[in-house]
């Protein structure tokens, strides 16, 4: 009898533990008071619950990344490009765990910096966007002229970002605008000097830019243009290029344009769209000095008529759009010349 007894509480004893057994309850992370030390950088297993080791490291990682984080950033990430740099520490913790990455991740930032874990998380889900467009839009990119390209690439930073792609990319922003501000400094000392020869201002003219923009020296048209085009606004070019002859101005200009790199063939061209840029303006200055005559003779509606007859002698079917330009108080043949440019 004393012996089934025996056996029949080694048997209940046996099913009860095998069953608190079964409900134990399995954790991969430390929560609780152990979350709350481990972010103190004091992480404590409780050690009635199984942990693996693998556990235990993933939790001590995430733990000291999010006090690292805290300690480092905590000052500054209310930052959006303090926010971003945090697109980085994703990929290097996708680098350490490739499995659950995205899960650890989220739990760092969301302990590391709970108010901005929200806003963090959309901003890397945007970057991701915006490089997965980036990448698969890169040869066509390339194709592009480069003041194309940072069109381009703006207006699509526009359309993910919204007004905080400035705020993201200032740095670009104020390098742009250092650029523009060295170009500024140098065509303003080359615009004082006149002593300087022409070929001299343009040698200088071509290096700052070809300095600064280096990315421009794949697209030769754009480069030449843009050169061109700054190059005689010159104060100090237009004025050597005034006290010349005609002759004389011809073989500066050609000369000038062969140093910025065109061909010949364009060379000649541009020659042709000289000369008729010349005559415009003969015929314009000619204009503009019989219309002083009849607005010193005339007025009333009888000058309007005159004006009108004058107008049509002078530009033909240019001159509706001569006459527009006056009643908005723009007179073409006031501007400066600019040889080599209008």
């Amino acid at each position: 009898m004393n012996r089934h007894i025996v056996i029949l509480f080694v048997i209940v004893g046996f099913t009860v533990g095998l069953t608190l057994y079964l409900k134990k309850p399995s954790i991969d992370l430390v929560q609780g008071d152990s979350l709350k030390n481990a972010v103190s950088g004091n992480i404590q297993l409780p050690s009635s619950l199984p942990l693996s080791n693998q556990s235990i490291k993933q939790s001590k990682f995430i733990h000291n990344m999010a006090n690292q984080l805290q300690n480092k950033h905590g000052h500054e990430i209310h930052q959006p490009s303090v926010q971003m740099i945090m697109q980085d520490f994703r990929d290097f913790i996708k680098e350490q765990y490739p499995q659950d990455y995205s899960y650890i991740f989220r739990t760092i930032v969301e302990l590391a910096f709970p108010e901005y874990a929200q806003a963090i998380l959309l901003l890397i889900t945007q970057m991701d966007e915006y490089d997965h467009w980036y990448s698969q839009n890169l040869l066509s990119l390339n194709d592009l002229d480069p003041l194309s390209k940072r069109g381009t690439i703006w207006q699509k930073r526009h359309e993910i970002f919204g007004d905080l792609a400035e705020t993201l990319w200032q740095k670009e922003i104020d390098q742009a605008q250092e650029k523009r501000q060295t170009v500024q400094q140098t065509i303003e000392v080359l615009n004082q000097d006149t002593n300087m020869a022409m070929e001299e201002r343009l040698y200088i003219l071509q290096n700052t830019l070809d300095e600064l923009y280096p990315e421009e020296q794949t697209h030769f048209t754009l480069n030449k243009g843009v050169i061109a085009n700054v190059y005689f606004q010159l104060e100090s070019v237009q004025k050597d290029l005034s006290a010349m002859s005609i002759e004389e101005r011809r073989a500066a200009l050609a000369k000038s344009r062969e140093q910025m790199g065109f061909s010949q063939t364009d060379i000649e061209q541009l020659a042709k769209e000289d000369d008729k840029k010349q005559q415009r303006w003969d015929n314009g200055y000619q204009y503009m000095s019989a219309r002083e005559q009849l607005t010193q003779r005339y007025e009333g509606d009888i000058l309007k008529e005159k004006l009108d007859q004058l107008r049509s002698e002078y530009f033909k079917h240019e001159a509706p759009t001569i006459k527009a330009e006056e009643e908005a108080g723009f007179y073409r043949y006031t501007r400066p010349r600019l040889f080599g440019s209008n």
